[in-house]
């Protein structure tokens, strides 16, 4: 009977970065704004559009609560408006960093200092409760002359399923299937791992073995 090649189909699910945003928020005064919020008190970004959203910088000059009392806490917030209208829809799903800005281009006296690349769900806000400590920031390169800058970068990142029209090469490895055409492209005329081939062969010679006695 003659054999027929398998067929093989693959389904592919990937998140995939599909825009990027940036925005600087300028702290000027940061000895007084620290005097007028104390600990649980924060100050505002204006609104400003990213990703097809609606965001704000958040800064807590004193700290989110009494654990990060002498830290300066930063969070990334949707809208307010924006939120309740999609408050249906399941939030945003994006990779957001938030980093201090160094006052000057030429010399880079301390190295950068970020949150790292975080992804989050954003149904309302994410951040950062003990981004930095107050002394530490005193003594850094970064506030000069009392001023304070801290850029936010955001990446929108959305799921697509995709059903692969052609098969390739790697997806055939994996199902443990080598294919003898170099293309990339081709849907039959497969072999089996050598290990499976000998498991067939012994199987085989235990069959005929059995037939003879």
């Amino acid at each position: 009977m003659p054999s027929t090649a398998p067929e093989v189909s693959v389904s592919t699910i990937a998140a995939t970065a599909t825009c990027t945003g940036h925005h600087m928020l300028k702290i000027e005064g940061f000895k007084h704004l620290r005097g007028m919020h104390r600990n649980g008190s924060y100050f505002e970004s204006c609104r400003f559009e990213a990703v097809g959203h609606t965001w704000k910088l958040r800064c807590y000059p004193d700290g989110y609560d009494k654990e990060a009392a002498g830290y300066i806490s930063l969070f990334l917030v949707r809208d307010e408006v924006e939120e309740e209208e999609e408050s249906v829809s399941g939030g945003v799903h994006a990779k957001y960093k938030l980093a201090l800005v160094y006052p000057r281009s030429r010399l880079l006296p301390w190295p950068p200092y970020d949150s790292g690349s975080r992804v989050h769900t954003f149904r309302h806000g994410w951040g950062f409760p003990q981004f930095i400590s107050v002394k530490w920031l005193e003594r850094s390169g970064f506030l000069k002359d009392d001023c304070l800058a801290v850029r936010c970068d955001i990446t929108a990142v959305e799921k697509s399923a995709v059903k692969d029209e052609l098969v390739k090469a790697a997806d055939m490895e994996r199902l443990g299937m080598l294919c003898k055409c170099k293309d990339g492209l081709c849907k039959r005329h497969h072999r089996r791992p050598a290990e499976t081939g000998k498991k067939l062969r012994k199987a085989f010679v235990r069959f005929f073995r059995s037939i003879g006695g």
